[in-house]
């Protein structure tokens, strides 16, 4: 048993929990969605750039998918949204992990997401999807990075939750800011 996953689950759960919340409705309209995809691109951003340390550099290209910022943009565009970076400080090597956990989570609820933005697009049919799509894919990256985090240790199991910790802040802070904008 991965017991980190348990501790980064325990550790976040209200935060997990508010998300939630806010993510529940979002995908009923376009300006809900293009929040959600907003909140997804400050978390896709945090972890786009490489850590500094050669080692964690070359665990991130195995984990990095340029493909993630590249769709939420494209998506952004197709609902007349173009985001500025939100010049988000670079995560410390040993928090990315944390962060990490985040962002591959997500993919397991966005198949979710993607039969409620199917839904929004056949009442709105310039919706774009790309992002979900992709984003929704079966593979197996969540097993990998369970079985990754089993590997951590130490203060690396504090830091990986301070880095999920601040990745759930991150997201919803920019849906939050998209909300009252």
């Amino acid at each position: 048993m991965n017991t980190l996953h348990l501790e980064l689950r325990t550790a976040t759960a209200r935060q997990h929990q508010d998300l939630d919340r806010v993510v529940a409705g979002s995908l009923d309209d376009r300006h809900g969605y293009t929040r959600y995809l907003l909140g997804m691109l400050s978390l896709v951003e945090l972890l786009a750039p490489p850590p500094a340390a050669v080692d964690a550099r070359s665990a991130w290209t195995e984990w990095f998918d340029p493909q993630r910022q590249a769709l939420l943009y494209q998506d952004l565009r197709g609902l007349g949204v173009l985001p500025l970076a939100r010049g988000l400080a670079p995560l410390p090597a040993s928090c990315w992990m944390g962060a990490h956990y985040v962002l591959e989570g997500s993919a397991l609820g966005a198949r979710v997401l993607l039969r409620a933005a199917e839904r929004l697009r056949l009442r709105d049919p310039g919706v774009p999807l790309a992002f979900l799509r992709h984003h929704a894919q079966p593979g197996d990256r969540w097993p990998r990075l369970l079985a990754e985090l089993q590997t951590l240790d130490g203060p690396l199991r504090e830091d990986a939750v301070r880095g999920a910790r601040y990745a759930f802040g991150v997201v919803a802070g920019a849906m939050t800011e998209q909300e009252s904008a």
